[in-house]
């Protein structure tokens, strides 16, 4: 008899060490007298998905609600017995920080027409809202900077202020970065070029930018979750689906032949290479189950051609300012040889272009089980 054994693999997100993917939420509950109410019920609602979070405070009118979505908007309702219930709106929580949200409970009996909701104002040294040197570019300012070529995440992390050329930090080679996606690793593995992230040696990124919903810069933290790295550690966090259906469609092109390029350099006239880049994508984003089950994709690709070399050897046709030692004879004699000789085509020798395509794809589930 055979046995069939089906083994059921989860994979389960987790927070590790420099892998941030969350936000958190907490504050204290006070009365109007001031005294801080124990026991008081704390709901967190992500108002987009309709996600809800339930605690209560503790002894010292405490609470905090940790590994919530990212983004907003929120809302947090505090009810206690004899108090009026309190609603906070439009809270958001940017990646890898907490947001802090006091709330004072106006007394039943006392006619309000408000509750008042205050912020904390903590400007000690020892603050949890001093996180050290780190930056958050939330979905809106990923979407509004402009970008081109191959809108990789450098295209964003290059605005903060700690950034130097090619995506390096503090001075720091761009390899020794650590780059997450979702709190999975996508590094240069091979440590090979400048490009710290996972495919930036080739032209390309691995995630479409119009599938971030924000972008975390973290260069000092003082979170301890936060290692792994010297120059910076670089969190990235998918967008979800919610209860509204949304999408968007996008191209882009650059080209030699639309005056995107210079003729000139001074008074000296220049010949631009031949060059042509087409980008495509689009993305979707639904319920599938309203309040409960999410979808979202995001497909994108990318097709370059670009010159490899515009240098032409000597006595070529071609005629070039840019001229190489060897002579046309010479190339051409080698090619001859390595072809009649091993049956090995050298391919062009001068003046020949380079073709990239990429075409990238995400598709994200999400289930408030």
């Amino acid at each position: 008899m055979k046995k069939i054994i089906f083994i059921f693999i989860f994979f389960l997100s987790f927070i590790g060490y420099s892998q941030v993917t969350t936000s958190g939420i907490s504050g204290t509950v006070k009365s109007a007298s001031g005294e801080r109410i124990p026991g008081a019920s704390v709901q967190v609602i992500h108002v987009p998905t309709g996600t809800k979070y339930n605690t209560i405070t503790n002894a010292s009118g405490g609470y905090a609600v940790q590994a919530v979505r990212v983004g907003g908007p929120y809302t947090v309702k505090v009810s206690f017995i004899g108090s009026k219930i309190s609603e906070t709106n439009e809270i958001y929580a940017p990646l890898g920080t907490t947001v802090t949200v006091d709330v004072v409970l106006a007394d039943e009996a006392n006619q309000l027409k408000e509750v008042v909701v205050t912020r904390a104002n903590t400007n000690g040294a020892f603050s949890k809202n001093k996180t050290g040197a780190s930056q958050q570019f939330s979905n809106r300012e990923v979407n509004a900077i402009p970008t081109s070529g191959a809108r990789s995440i450098n295209s964003i992390t290059k605005y903060n202020p700690n950034a130097g050329s090619g995506g390096s930090f503090g001075g720091q080679d761009s390899r020794l970065n650590n780059f997450t996606i979702d709190g999975s690793v996508f590094n240069n593995g091979f440590g090979l070029g400048n490009d710290a992230q996972a495919g930036g040696r080739t032209g390309s990124s691995a995630i479409s930018l119009d599938a971030i919903e924000q972008l975390q810069v973290n260069i000092a933290p003082f979170d301890v979750r936060q290692t792994g790295f010297v120059g910076s550690g670089i969190n990235a966090v998918t967008r979800s689906g919610t209860n509204n259906v949304e999408g968007s469609v996008y191209n882009s092109f650059r080209s030699n032949k639309e005056n995107f390029v210079g003729t000139k350099a001074g008074e000296v006239p220049i010949v631009p290479a031949t060059f042509n880049e087409t980008v495509w994508g689009a993305r979707i984003g639904l319920p599938i189950i309203k309040d409960k089950l999410f979808f979202f994709g995001n497909f994108e690709t990318i097709d370059n051609v670009s010159p490899a070399t515009t240098w032409n050897a000597t006595n070529s046709l071609n005629g070039s300012s840019q001229v190489s030692a060897p002579t046309v004879e010479e190339l051409q004699k080698l090619s001859d040889f390595m072809q009649k000789n091993y049956n090995y085509t050298t391919g062009p020798y001068e003046a020949f272009d380079a073709k990239r395509q990429s075409a990238k794809f995400l598709a994200r589930i999400d289930w408030n089980i």
